[in-house]
């Protein structure tokens, strides 16, 4: 390709105004993710995050062909003044607003929209808005919810003493505690698995909501996912009471924090991941095909 050409492809690039728009949301979402790092260091919610907006990026590749891109005065006006709010707010932001970096991709999402295709047609999205409502939501919040029913800990606590017990340790359950001869280990609601868990149960979502699957897949997915995570942190838990009654400290503090806790995490996402791909494999012919509510959509 000759340079002249190059040249005039930069040009029109420069000249279309979906590239610019298409720039505007990546440089929001990308100041975003580098203000929610600096203010909480949470590798998985970053992680969600990227596997959400890809889930999103994909899904409208998807329907390249079908995208119906507006322009409306009011929602111009809206969509813009989201999109200051947002910097104003990331430039006088200060430490504790986790909680209000969580709902950033929501305004995010919603100001793009407003901006590529008005109020009228945003219904037609609803798909990737509920993608980008599920990653807003504070995982968090869903934790303490959640355990507020299922008491994670006691779970974890019962299946690790059975784990323990079946491997031949001597050891004793007293509620949470898993108690051995040379000390103890007590579950508290960070080490549940509960918050891996759910990460698994909102990018087996984010995978149901792009790829078209059967209703067996529909149940056997956010299974896995729950499972995975439960199973693979209840053998954290016995590696950790393994290495309190070695009295290897420093073992243990390394496996108890964030670096240690995110290989196991880690271990979880590949078998749910590797599961999703032979779905993938499975039904790739199907996804070469345009879903029924596309086809109607674009008869519009």
């Amino acid at each position: 390709m000759r340079l002249s050409e190059i040249r005039s492809r930069f040009i029109q690039a420069g000249n279309n105004s979906n590239y610019w728009l298409l720039g505007v949301a990546l440089s929001l979402i990308a100041l975003h993710l580098q203000l929610y790092w600096r203010f909480t260091s949470d590798f998985s919610h970053i992680s969600l995050e990227l596997i959400g907006w890809s889930a999103i990026a994909y899904s409208l590749w998807q329907r390249r062909d079908q995208l119906m891109l507006r322009r409306e005065p009011v929602s111009q006006f809206v969509g813009w003044f989201l999109i200051a709010l947002l910097l104003v707010r990331s430039v006088n932001l200060r430490g504790g607003h986790s909680i209000v970096l969580s709902f950033t991709p929501l305004l995010i999402g919603s100001a793009i929209a407003l901006l590529a295709v008005g109020f009228k047609q945003i219904r037609h999205y609803g798909r990737e808005l509920l993608i980008i409502l599920i990653i807003a939501i504070p995982t968090q919040l869903l934790v303490i919810g959640v355990d507020r029913i299922v008491h994670s800990t006691i779970l974890t606590a019962k299946y690790a003493h059975t784990l323990m017990w079946y491997l031949g340790f001597l050891v004793e359950r007293k509620g949470t505690q898993l108690v051995l001869p040379s000390g103890a280990v007590d579950i508290y609601l960070g080490c549940s698995g509960l918050e891996g868990a759910i990460v698994s149960v909102k990018v087996a979502i984010f995978f149901l909501l792009v790829f078209p699957t059967r209703l067996r897949e529909k149940i056997l997915v956010p299974a896995i996912a729950v499972l995975s995570a439960f199973i693979i942190n209840g053998f954290r838990v016995v590696f950790l009471a393994y290495l309190v009654s070695k009295q290897d400290n420093a073992g243990f503090e390394y496996w108890h924090g964030e670096q240690g806790a995110q290989i196991f995490s880690m271990i979880s996402m590949t078998i749910l991941s590797t599961y999703c791909q032979i779905l993938m494999e499975r039904y790739k012919p199907s996804l070469l095909e345009p879903a029924p509510e596309e086809l109607e959509q674009s008869s519009r």
